[in-house]
């Protein structure tokens, strides 16, 4: 799994960036601020969230990590796909758009193409009270995060990893959440 990708900035459009790796192009898609924040021939380092499916293999880029994570809890939502959530984090910063999440605002989010009334009131439903301040909290976050994107439902993840050692590293917290799972 690709989750950053520093490398030099060879093209850009108004949906994509093409970041050059030791050779490699890749495309990443990024909303028009991270886009902007980029300069071709110029370095650049990126989160990345690889989205694949049967029929493509997309990357999706961001400047920063609060992005990134904010992009990840969105696409948990059942309705809601990556481009949907690429274009949300067009409405501000990470810190915008959540407490713009925590205050209820459903029309404003309902700006974003794609979503309407019943989509940011399920968004508003699923993440309000789990966004803001969750610095603290970030990294068992990324642990359900990993899990639901394995497939597994974002309650069950957050009892699993409820149990884990919350001092050990991500990937030690991830494989006993797994086992857990398994049981």
């Amino acid at each position: 799994m690709i989750i950053t990708l520093r490398g030099t900035v060879a093209h850009k459009d108004t949906h994509s960036a093409v970041i050059e790796v030791q050779g490699v192009g890749y495309q990443v898609h990024m909303n028009p601020a991270g886009l902007s924040a980029l300069r071709i021939d110029a370095a650049a380092n990126v989160w990345i969230h690889e989205h694949i499916r049967e029929d493509a293999r997309d990357l999706y880029g961001f400047t920063g990590r609060d992005e990134h994570r904010l992009f990840e809890r969105l696409l948990a939502i059942s309705g809601v796909g990556p481009k949907m959530a690429l274009n949300m984090l067009s409405l501000g910063s990470a810190k915008e758009i959540e407490t713009n999440i925590e205050k209820a605002d459903v029309a404003w989010l309902t700006r974003v193409p794609g979503i309407g009334r019943k989509t940011a009131q399920k968004i508003v439903l699923e993440l309000r009270g789990k966004l803001v301040g969750a610095d603290a909290g970030g990294e068992g976050e990324e642990v359900v995060a990993a899990l639901v994107n394995l497939g597994y439902d974002r309650e069950r993840a957050r009892a699993a990893t409820s149990s884990v050692n919350a001092d050990a590293p991500v990937e030690e917290r991830l494989k006993s959440a797994l086992r857990q799972l398994a049981r």
